[in-house]
Order: structure tokens, then C-alpha cells, then sequence
């Protein structure tokens, strides 16, 4: 890559593909718009705004993958106008020249490290993990990664989120799981290891049913219910997909290119009702039940929306979420972070194994 005058190439062009969105901020922000955008990236220029996260919210941007600064007057004044968004862990990838940090590089690497990113410093053609400030001046470009990366990047480590850690890390007892998109029960030996027997299973597809019914016919703590889940009650449109996992009340869309070897086979009807319809319909008592999970391959947001009162009498909610349109008119973590910050809810980790696009986000009610 270029340091001085038009780049060749972005380092956030090594870990960001597909449709993502870019800022690029400072004077020198038009320089690398015709490199991102022939890479297929969305590019928004902007003069150094005096609030990043004002300039965010008019521009409507909820999500940014990448922010990259160039000649933008210093990286820590940026950042200062940037708390709601590293807060909330909205922007996923920072990249800053060393003349950008300046003598403010403890700073920023401060700054950043208590939102939980992890650094790095590109020079001499390698990329460098940086706990600490390097402080020996040397010409560089700076990366800063978000918590949710780091399993697929950095450790090849695709493995979802382990309740057994999980739960005694934010002081949830489980006394029981409400899992909606069960597909044939696979979470249920991670329940268990994290000391939660009782599991409520709820699948749409009448098919994975069939497949996961007969596994817990024998286990008394175990119960299957074939419904969809949504803010409505009525039959709704299902769309399987050749991966079972992946099939939804949403129709493919980002998916298809994300994925192109999962694709569309049929749409069938499904019976929908909102969760305490469910609930009610099957005499089942929600106070067995203070955690709720959520993999519905996008429907999430129409599922939360439907729960009602109900969604504050969990203890804490770990849901699917997604960063694009993976399926048509999903709710992003923004909007799953609306709902549930309403309900008393703060998200506490995310975590993306398997491509940058979606993953699955922990969410702990205070108080």
C-alpha cells in the first residue's frame, strides 16, 4: 500500500469482501475512493465531521464495517466524536497511518482497548498483534479490530459461543432455555454442560421436525413444539433451503451470493403465532423458562417484536444476528439492540466465526 499521495490498496480490503460499508474521513478521503469502490465496497467520503456519531446518525448509518482515516487531523480527535459507536462496537475495523496518531498512539490504543478491539500494526510487510503501544515511531498503518472477529481471523476458530463460559461470566442461573429455531436440537448437550436440562424447542419446518421430535420423545425436561415464531398469527410463507439450518420465514437475499451453495427450493406455508400465544396454546408456564435464544436465519426482529411484556422476564437473550441483508428486510444488531435496550437489555459479546456478515450476539438484562 501507498502511504503518500493515491493508495494501491486498503489493508481493510484484506479482511472485508462482499457489500460493506466504508467511511473514509479527512482531506484526503477521495483519494482512495476509486480503489474501494472497484473492489465493489460501498465508499462514503466525508469532511472531518466534529461528532462522528452525529454525522452517523444523518448520514443513517447504524453499522460501518470499516472507518478508514486519512489525513483526517489526528486520530484521537476522531475517536473522542466516535464513543457511541465503539461503545456499541458499531464500527468493525479502524485503520490509521502513524502520522494520524501522532504522539497521542497510548491513547487511542487505550481508547480502543477498553471497548474491547484488539490492535495491530502493519510495517515491513507484516502485521504485527500489538498489546501494548509500539512507541518506536517507526512508519506504520494501524488496525483496529472489533471482539467479534478474532476467533475467524486470527485463531481459525469456528466454534459458536460456549454457555458453560458464558453464563457464569454475567451471573445468569439457568433455570430454563427457550430455544426458537431449534432445527434438530444440536445446542441441547451445550445446555446441559452449562447445567440447563429443561429446553422448550420450537421449529417451523414441519420436516425438521420430524427429525427432531423422536430425539427427545424419552427426556421428560425436553419439550418440541412445531410452530413459527413471528409478530403475527397466521399461516406465513416459509422458505426452505437446500441447508436446512438456513431456511427462513424471509425470503434468500444476500445470502444467495454469501452462500451460493445453499439456494432456494420451495416456499411452503407455516403456522405463526407470536411467543405467549404459544406459550398460552401449550399451557406452558414462562417462569420455567429465563433465557431465550433465538437462530432464525433474519426472522429475529419480527420474533422479539412479538414477544411483548414477555421479553423482560428473561434474564438474557442470545440471538442471531445479522450485519447485512442476508435475507430480505432482516433486522441488523441495530435494530435487535432497539428492542432489547428497551427491555433493560445490554449486549455484552458478539462473536462472528464463521464470515463477517452475521453471527450471534449475548444480551444480559441489568437490573
Amino acid at each position: 500500500m501507498s502511504m503518500n499521495g493515491a493508495p494501491e490498496k486498503t489493508l481493510l480490503q484484506h479482511f472485508l469482501t462482499g457489500r460493506v460499508t466504508v467511511v473514509a474521513v479527512g482531506r484526503g478521503a477521495e483519494d482512495w475512493s476509486a480503489v474501494l469502490a472497484a473492489a465493489e465496497r460501498t465508499v462514503i467520503a466525508a469532511a472531518v465531521p466534529a461528532s462522528f456519531d452525529d454525522w452517523c446518525r444523518r448520514n443513517g448509518l447504524r453499522h460501518v464495517d470499516g472507518l478508514l482515516l486519512h489525513r483526517a487531523g489526528g486520530a484521537l480527535a476522531m475517536l473522542d466524536g466516535a464513543d457511541e459507536m465503539l461503545r456499541l462496537r458499531r464500527i468493525d475495523f479502524i485503520q490509521f497511518d502513524q502520522m494520524e496518531a501522532g504522539g497521542d498512539l497510548p491513547a487511542i490504543y487505550g481508547r480502543l482497548q477498553r471497548h474491547g478491539y484488539s490492535l495491530f500494526r502493519f510495517t515491513d510487510r507484516n502485521l504485527q498483534f500489538c498489546p501494548q503501544p509500539p512507541l518506536d515511531g517507526r512508519d506504520a498503518t494501524h488496525l483496529a479490530v472489533a471482539p467479534r472477529h478474532w476467533k475467524r481471523l486470527f485463531a481459525r476458530d469456528t466454534s459458536m459461543f460456549r454457555y458453560a463460559d458464558l453464563f457464569p461470566r454475567y451471573g445468569i442461573l439457568p433455570r430454563g432455555v427457550i430455544h426458537i429455531g431449534a432445527h434438530e436440537g444440536e445446542e441441547y448437550p451445550h445446555y446441559v454442560e452449562a447445567g440447563c436440562r429443561r429446553v422448550l424447542f420450537i421449529e417451523a419446518d414441519p420436516n425438521t421436525f420430524a427429525r427432531l421430535a423422536p430425539k427427545f420423545r424419552d427426556n421428560p425436561d425436553v419439550t418440541c413444539i412445531n410452530r413459527a415464531v413471528s409478530d403475527r398469527a397466521g399461516r406465513l410463507p416459509f422458505s426452505r433451503m437446500s441447508g436446512s439450518q438456513s431456511s427462513s420465514l424471509l425470503p434468500p437475499k444476500e445470502h444467495l451470493d454469501i452462500y451460493p451453495g445453499i439456494t432456494l427450493t420451495e416456499t411452503i406455508e407455516v403456522e405463526a403465532a407470536p411467543l405467549p400465544d404459544i406459550l398460552a396454546e401449550f399451557r406452558l408456564d414462562a417462569v420455567g423458562y429465563n433465557v431465550l435464544a433465538i437462530d432464525t436465519q433474519g426472522a429475529e426482529r419480527m420474533i422479539l417484536a412479538g414477544c411483548g411484556p414477555l421479553l423482560s422476564r428473561f434474564d438474557a437473550v442470545s440471538v442471531e444476528v445479522n450485519y447485512a441483508e442476508l435475507y430480505e428486510g432482516c433486522g441488523r444488531i441495530a435494530d435487535i439492540d432497539d428492542l432489547l435496550f428497551a427491555q433493560g437489555y445490554e449486549r455484552v459479546e458478539e462473536i462472528s466465526p464463521f464470515h463477517h456478515s452475521w453471527g450471534d450476539a449475548f444480551y444480559v438484562r441489568r437490573g
